[in-house]
């Protein structure tokens, strides 16, 4: 069983061209390689050793042999030179001898042991010299056949122990490499090719490995890692895509719906300024098909011909245009208004197309015909009914006239972007009062004609004249209280402007006009059981406006004790803190009232605002304020919402002298 085991995880290297059987070629290659190269190097260290042993055996005869055998030549003793040519021929590898004798001039063979050929591998000739004199020569000569015949045997022993070392080698180190590696990459491989990028998959997780990153993990687990993170974005990528797709093509068709519902010509009008696509709304006005259209110059089709030069060069000149009405006729003659306006795309710095939208204002345009024509006539009523005016209605003219006067005041002085509501609140809170006593003068003017009427006829009678008194002293009760409350009104929008030229500026203490203010309203803070506390150094002083302080505190104040401490069973404080910080005069003024309502809290700057609509409040206490501080001082002044009561930040530019 176990063998099987083993032998089952060499089943994957059996795949062709698979990484397993690339490795183990490379791995056999270079070990076969690396074999026969330490093979050679031991071979050839072999063979020098052996020649060397050959060649010192040759020098040993030098030492030993050659002065016996001299003698031995000398004496012509044959036997004993026979044995030593026998020890001559037991030494290593030696394979022939030969010993000449000199007789005269001359060398003749004496005597020789051994095969002769014509070349031998290691020949050496030495002289044999007898006391001086040469006696004769001997002849040595070495084989190296069977220096030859060991290192062929050596050399097949070393392959073939190399060889069963190599592939034992190979195969262990393929089977690390495949435990440790290629089972992982095929496994990655493998969960590789069956991501399903449409859906969210397992994440890989490698047997016998960690599930996450750490200081032991190798390049394998950063691997599947990655992958892991690389497939989760992937798919999240893709998710998102098709969603963005999804919502592009709604958006797309949502757009399209839009276009082709929409009573407004939207066209789409290329270089040369013909409509290359147009909405149904275009058929409906003109009359003629979208196929008609399409191609179509759009200066012939939407443009009168006297203007279209004019247009024409604006279009070409790259002039914005925005809201301009250009009349047409459709194809029954009639003559429509269309308030156009292009956007250009530019393809780098040309353009590209333009876009355009035509808003049928023809209707407008006659409704606004039609009131203007009733505004000329109710024009010709009112002046009409102008000079029909009486002497006792010149009071009112002359009140209106000085509230004209101090509206233009509070235009001039005011920056806001409320002016509107500005005027729309003057005319809201003078429009009662105004409007009685014009009824009470008319009234008076009627009783008074009755009254001539009777007198002319001499049909004047007591009690008509007693009748006549209560009702004519009523209409003047009821003529002066509004007119007085209309004068109380334009007073009050006479303090909204405000003049910074016509009050003094000096240097002044602060507490001391802070405190001049508190003083001045002791009787009413007495009323509404209020106390005021004031935090401001005593030797604070300021080179500005006293008034306008004077003004600011006794608003604030006065709203507080109106507003925030009526029908109030809390606490009634008033804290009014001063300070100088960085050369900015911070006052922080705060109640604890009512507060202020959340649906006027954002707009309690602007006029005419208040929470006591039609119980006196006239809503510019606020708003004055706002101007002094904002206008006249060039500060700035905040309500702190989300608190109890009333809080009010301002910050005011601080000038101690005239020169500072």
């Amino acid at each position: 069983m176990k063998v099987k085991s083993i032998f089952s995880l060499f089943k994957p290297l059996k795949i062709k061209n698979s990484l397993s059987t690339r490795l183990l070629s490379y791995i056999l290659l270079c070990s076969t390689a690396l074999a026969i190269v330490i093979t050679l190097i031991q071979l050839m260290w072999d063979f020098q050793q052996d020649v060397g042993k050959i060649e010192a055996s040759i020098n040993q005869i030098e030492s030993s042999f050659l002065q016996p055998m001299a003698a031995s030549l000398w004496n012509l003793d044959e036997e004993q030179i026979q044995i030593q040519i026998e020890g001559i021929m037991n030494l290593s590898d030696m394979q022939y001898v030969l010993i000449h004798e000199v007789l005269g001039n001359s060398e003749v063979p004496l005597v020789e042991q051994g095969t002769l050929k014509e070349k031998f591998d290691i020949s050496k000739k030495f002289d044999l010299t007898y006391q001086g004199e040469i006696v004769g020569t001997l002849f040595v000569a070495a084989s190296l056949e069977e220096v030859y015949s060991r290192l062929i045997e050596k050399s097949l022993l070393i392959l073939i122990s190399q060889t069963i070392k190599t592939m034992v080698v190979s195969i262990c180190i393929l089977f690390i490499i495949y435990y440790m590696v290629i089972r992982h990459v095929n496994k990655i491989a493998l969960y590789t090719r069956n991501i399903k990028l449409s859906s969210h998959n397992k994440d890989l997780i490698l047997e016998g490995r960690s599930h996450h990153i750490s200081s032991s993990s190798d390049e394998l687990d950063e691997l599947v890692y990655l992958l892991n993170k690389m497939q989760k974005r992937i798919v999240a990528e893709l998710t998102d895509k098709e969603i963005a797709i999804e919502e592009l093509q709604q958006e797309r068709d949502f757009s399209a719906t839009i276009i082709n519902s929409s009573s407004t010509v939207i066209c789409c009008l290329d270089r040369d300024f013909r409509i290359s696509t147009i909405n149904p709304a275009a058929v409906i006005l003109t009359g003629y098909s979208q196929e008609e259209l399409n191609k179509k110059n759009w200066l012939d089709i939407f443009v009168l011909p006297d203007r279209r030069e004019e247009l024409l060069g604006k279009l070409a000149q790259n002039e914005p245009i925005h809201s301009i009405e250009i009349e047409m006729h459709d194809q029954m003659g009639e003559v429509n208004t269309l308030l156009w306006t292009f956007s250009a795309f530019y393809d780098g710095m040309k353009i590209k197309y333009l876009i355009g939208f035509g808003h049928d204002i023809t209707s407008q345009k006659q409704v606004e015909l039609e009131i203007k024509k009733l505004n000329d006539q109710l024009e010709e009523k009112v002046n009409t009914r102008t000079a029909a005016l009486t002497d006792s209605n010149q009071q009112i003219t002359q009140t209106l006239e000085q509230l004209k006067r101090t509206q233009q005041t509070l235009v001039e002085s005011e920056k806001m972007a409320s002016l509107g509501g500005l005027v729309a609140g003057v005319a809201h809170e003078i429009n009662t009062p105004i409007g009685i006593s014009v009824t009470a003068a008319s009234f008076l003017q009627e009783e008074i004609n009755h009254l001539s009427e009777k007198l002319a006829s001499n049909t004047l009678s007591r009690s008509y004249v007693e009748d006549l008194i209560g009702r004519v002293g009523e209409s003047g009760r009821l003529l002066n209280s509004n007119l007085k409350r209309a004068a109380d009104l334009i007073s009050s929008f006479k303090q909204v402007a405000v003049d910074q030229s016509s009050e003094a500026c000096y240097s002044f203490k602060l507490e001391e006009n802070v405190n001049q203010v508190v003083t001045s309203l002791k009787h009413k803070l007495k009323q509404a059981r209020c106390n005021v506390f004031i935090d401001c150094p005593e030797d604070l002083s300021i080179y500005s406006f006293p008034g306008s302080f004077v003004q600011i505190y006794s608003n604030l104040i006065i709203n507080s004790i109106i507003h925030g401490f009526e029908d109030w069973s809390g606490k009634r404080d008033i804290y009014i803190n001063v300070e100088l910080r960085e050369s900015t005069l911070y006052i922080d003024y705060k109640d604890t009232g009512k507060g202020i309502p959340s649906d006027i809290a954002d707009r309690i700057f602007d006029p005419f605002v208040t929470s006591k609509r039609g119980s006196g409040g006239s809503g510019l206490g606020t708003h004055i304020v706002y101007n002094i501080v904002n206008q006249l001082f060039k500060g700035d002044i905040q309500y702190v919402a989300g608190e109890s009561g009333a809080h009010f930040k301002m910050a005011i530019p601080y000038k101690e002298t005239m020169d500072s």
